[in-house]
């Protein structure tokens, strides 16, 4: 996907922090919007004094007298699933489970009982008579948006304070007019205002004007949620099913090398180290990232100056190895030499001023015209995911086009770049599911490329591991398998901790392979034995023939068939020792 591709892309519904995660200053800009709501709510919120309960973790970290928690838990100012997870799961706590009850105001709005609709009913109750006066539901910004300023002025107009119930799982250190905003910037980019102004027509068509605030109030709160929501992303840590404002999991910055993840069990957000060194209380060394981390260093800060309006000088950023992600191969090389040269950024084997390159084992000059082939190469790659072309096409038609690139720029591209790596990683889905080898060696030649891109610990590389490991026990590989399921149990469990689903699996697997290894090895030893002692008993028969015919006494013989039986006995032994509730509708199942 090209860069302007990535932008509206992120402009669009899905542009969220950690499409998996700035120390905020107390200043900001109150020009547009009326004094009498900002600075009434900029001061109401009581729970400032705390973000929320600590972790289970974090309190036995406090016990033990640790200063650095292992965990953090962080709670939202505001949430709203997206439209295609409505029906999977509890509109409160995001549950996802059979049995969830209707909203019988909007019939639509899916509760887990009275306690769960109770709670929610302070987010859902301006879009309970929308959804049942319009007859659909509007798509996520406009809930997200309505639901961010339906809290905003319940608060401004001192209504938290009469229900006991309004910051229960929601506070805050933080006020929401504390927080980035980013308006002036928002003012002057043409698309994202374009972007605020189709949210604003839809949410004041939407809903009753008496739940809304004046236009420059709402476009203050939008630029908040727009620059600081994040992903919520089901339990399971495998896709995201929302988006929520976290006012405290927003003062953490960005880094393209993070050293912390969050996770998601409902609304709530736990931030997690990746390395024993993080300490999650020092906002100026810990790290999330907002971006996916696939790709190159040009495309991330691209997206990121696009979106959240900084250039990125993170680690990975400032370090040239990570132009390795668009390297080429020297094609003058023999062909069982593989050489890589990046292309990009200064290199001891590119010349400063003509900004040739020089290949370190040939020492041959690369024709400029070769570089220019390389770079459209990753330009024609980049081409065909923004025009979406391989979903326009058959299933077989799809699986041939990507293998012919694949086969074309092997030669080219060495494993580790990353446009290489997303051809890759779009025709596996394709591959048929009993194609193991295929897979196997698909995941295989995309391994180095993502541990580049992902911190060590970081679930992305864990799950890789696991499906490596699943191809290899189905072939068989078992010594390999184990090493896979080792090293992501490792990850998992220091990441996601031992009882998360992904872990519990692996673990599964683990055991399993283990068990069957064991199993052979019993196998085999059992039929080592047996060829033992039948060799044995084959020696002992030749023995005694022999004697039978040996001119010596018998006393001899005697002694001599006793040593021999001792003997062979011995040897077999050996062998085998190893939250105003009066207006809320009822519920119906």
């Amino acid at each position: 996907m090209n860069v302007s591709s990535v932008r509206q892309e992120l402009q669009e519904n899905r542009c969220v922090r950690g499409s998996i995660l700035s120390f905020c200053p107390l200043t900001f800009s109150v020009t547009s919007c009326p004094p009498q709501f900002l600075e009434t709510a900029y001061s109401s919120a009581p729970e400032r004094a705390s973000c929320g309960e600590m972790s289970e973790s974090q309190a036995m970290a406090s016990k033990s007298g640790s200063s650095k928690p292992t965990r953090l838990d962080f709670y939202p100012f505001a949430y709203a699933l997206y439209n295609e997870e409505l029906s999977n799961h509890c509109w409160n706590c995001l549950e996802e489970r059979p049995g969830l009850r209707h909203c019988t105001g909007c019939g639509i709005a899916l509760f887990c009982d009275k306690n769960c609709q109770t709670l929610a009913w302070k987010d859902h109750k301006a879009e309970c008579k929308a959804i049942a006066s319009h007859r659909f539901v509007a798509n996520i910004e406009v809930r997200l948006l309505g639901r961010i300023v339906l809290r905003f002025k319940d608060i401004a107009m001192g209504r938290d304070k009469k229900d006991p119930t309004f910051y229960e799982n929601r506070t805050s250190n933080r006020s929401i007019m504390e927080i980035w905003s980013h308006a002036q910037h928002i003012q002057n980019d043409e698309q994202a205002l374009n972007k605020f102004e189709q949210i604003y027509e839809s949410l004041s068509k939407y809903y009753d004007p008496k739940f809304l605030l004046p236009k420059e109030a709402i476009f203050e709160l939008h630029c908040r949620d727009f620059i600081n929501r994040h992903a919520i992303s089901d339990k399971e840590y495998l896709k995201e099913i929302g988006k929520g404002l976290y006012l405290d999991l927003c003062a953490y910055d960005h880094s393209c090398a993070p050293n912390t993840i969050y996770t998601c069990k409902g609304f709530v957000a736990t931030l997690r180290p990746l390395n024993k060194s993080v300490n999650l209380l020092d906002r100026s060394k810990t790290f999330y990232s907002y971006i996916e981390l696939f790709s190159t260093k040009q495309q991330r800060r691209k997206m990121l100056k696009d979106t959240w309006y900084f250039h990125c000088e993170c680690t990975r950023c400032a370090d040239n190895e990570d132009h390795m992600l668009t390297a080429m191969k020297c094609p003058l090389c023999p062909e069982d030499v593989e050489t890589r040269m990046a292309v990009f950024g200064q290199q001891p084997y590119k010349d400063k001023h003509t900004q040739i390159l020089t290949c370190q084992s040939c020492k041959n000059e690369i024709p400029q015209q070769t570089v220019m082939e390389h770079l459209h190469a990753m330009r024609f790659v980049e081409d065909i995911f923004a025009k979406k072309e391989i979903e326009q096409m058959s299933k077989k038609m799809g699986i041939e086009f990507l293998e012919s690139l694949i086969s074309r720029y092997r030669l080219s591209f060495p494993k580790i770049n990353i446009y290489y790596c997303k051809l890759i990683q779009v025709l596996i889905p394709l591959i048929d599911a009993e194609n193991t080898s295929k897979l196997l060696f698909l995941h295989q030649e995309v391994e180095e490329c993502l541990r580049l891109c992902f911190p060590h610990a970081h679930p992305a590389v864990a799950f890789h591991l696991r499906n490596t490991g699943i191809f290899h026990s189905t072939l068989k590989h078992l010594p390999e398998a184990k090493k896979y399921f080792e090293e992501a149990q490792g990850i998992l469990e220091y990441t996601l901790d031992k009882d998360h689903p992904m872990a519990v699996q692996n673990q599964q697997f683990l055991a399993e392979v283990i068990l069957e290894m064991e199993t052979k090895s019993n196998l085999t030893s059992a039929t080592g034995n047996s060829q033992l002692h039948a060799k044995a008993l084959q020696t002992q028969e030749k023995s005694n023939q022999e004697n039978v015919a040996d001119t010596q006494g018998g006393e001899d013989f005697e002694k001599k068939q006793q040593k021999q039986r001792s003997t062979a006995k011995n040897s077999a032994i050996a062998e085998m020792l190893e939250d105003h509730y009066e207006d809320m509708p009822k519920l119906v199942s």
